[in-house]
């Protein structure tokens, strides 16, 4: 009895516990490993995205490059044209002198030829004067009247000669004149046609340099949502990762300028005017810094938009310093004084070789050590920047 008993508590006790044992999970299935097929597929498409980032970040920088290119083949022609206006004023006002000269030139002939002729005229009316006078010598009652008559037949026949040597003078002089207002005139008409090819040049530069900006913006959206869509960010942290490369970018440009500057000061042998600081300078500076925020405007000199070199013009004029309007000529406006020298106030140059002043083509105006305020480009507005980046001259200029 006491055997079945036990044997009926171990069955019991496995049928209360075969409920239990139902409701237990299943052990887990063994995870199998990828197949060979699914790694390198993994494996490909991560190197096409890396690939494709790479692609589209070389794309922004290309496209940025291009449009740096845009703007300084717009400051050229700019520069080509403000400088051609400056030229034309100057060869219309020496056009003008030239004009004047030659008209007080013919004056002055005209008026030696009415003398002559009015000489001319009363020896004509009579060979009888002559004779008169030659018979008042001949009937001289003494040796003194004949001296006194002779001496005045004397000064008619010289005040003649020089009627006629001032005629000579005058002929000489009026064609002169003529010839130089002919020329004169010459070289405005050049200047005027070289004007109005220049703003033609500028106007198609404006253009491109307008649609490259158009262009580079709408493309930039698009690339950077194709890359936070790969990196799978949000298109707001992408545009702030691209302005800090920008950053990183122009940091890196600054360093390689100054050190480039730095050398060709170093290895130049002509004698910089560490002339004193031009007085009105400050005056010249807070007017600049007035200007923030307005847009640059090829040819502009304000009072609502300015090119570089109408910023300039506009900023010393405030301080009582006339400058041309013309980033070339204002580099020989003044002093020429070296970086390490510069005062707030003085001009610093930008070119395309550094080494040729002629292919100067933009100019800003130096607010603090290192740092410049300047109307730089299309799509722009004045600010303020460092001074180094590529193409600046080893030296500015202090106006005068």
């Amino acid at each position: 009895m006491a055997e079945g008993a036990a044997r009926r508590t171990v069955l019991l006790a496995v049928a209360g516990a075969l409920p239990l044992l139902a409701a237990a999970p299943a052990a887990a299935a063994p995870v199998q490993p990828p197949g060979q097929d699914e790694v390198d597929a993994a494996r490909a498409a991560a190197a096409g995205t890396a690939q494709r980032v790479a692609a589209l970040q070389t794309e922004l920088t290309r496209q940025q490059a291009d449009l740096d290119a845009a703007h300084v083949r717009l400051s050229v022609a700019a520069e080509d044209f403000d400088e051609a206006r400056a030229l034309l004023q100057q060869r219309t006002a020496e056009a003008a002198a030239a004009a004047g000269a030659a008209g007080t030139a013919r004056a002055e002939l005209d008026g030696a030829r009415l003398a002559l002729g009015r000489i001319a005229s009363r020896s004509y009316r009579g060979a009888a004067g002559d004779l008169e006078s030659l018979a008042s010598v001949l009937g001289a009652g003494s040796a003194q009247d004949l001296l006194d008559r002779s001496a005045t037949l004397e000064r008619l026949t010289a005040h003649r000669d020089e009627a006629v040597e001032r005629a000579d003078r005058a002929q000489r002089a009026a064609e002169a004149a003529r010839a130089e207002a002919d020329t004169a005139a010459d070289a405005q008409q050049r200047a005027t046609d070289a004007a109005a090819a220049a703003r033609t040049a500028a106007e198609a530069a404006a253009a491109a340099a307008d649609a490259a900006v158009t262009a580079t913006r709408v493309r930039t959206e698009e690339l950077v949502a194709e890359l936070a869509r790969l990196q799978r960010t949000s298109v707001e942290l992408e545009r702030d990762r691209q302005a800090a490369l920008a950053a990183e970018e122009q940091e890196r440009l600054e360093a390689a300028a100054r050190q480039a500057v730095e050398a060709a000061a170093g290895a130049s042998t002509g004698v910089l005017v560490a002339a004193g600081p031009t007085a009105g300078a400050d005056t010249a500076v807070a007017w600049a810094l007035d200007q923030l925020g307005k847009p640059y405007r090829w040819g502009g000199e304000g009072p609502d938009a300015f090119d570089c070199s109408g910023l300039t013009l506009r900023a010393w004029e405030a301080a009582g310093v006339r400058l041309p309007h013309s980033s070339r000529l204002q580099r020989s406006s003044g002093a020429p004084v070296a970086l390490a020298d510069l005062a707030a106030g003085d001009l610093v140059f930008y070119a395309t070789d550094t080494s040729d002043p002629a292919t100067v083509h933009h100019v800003a105006l130096v607010v603090s050590p290192g740092r410049m305020v300047e109307a730089p480009h299309t799509g722009a507005v004045v600010r303020t920047a460092s001074i180094y980046r590529s193409g600046l001259l080893p030296h500015g200029t202090r106006p005068r």
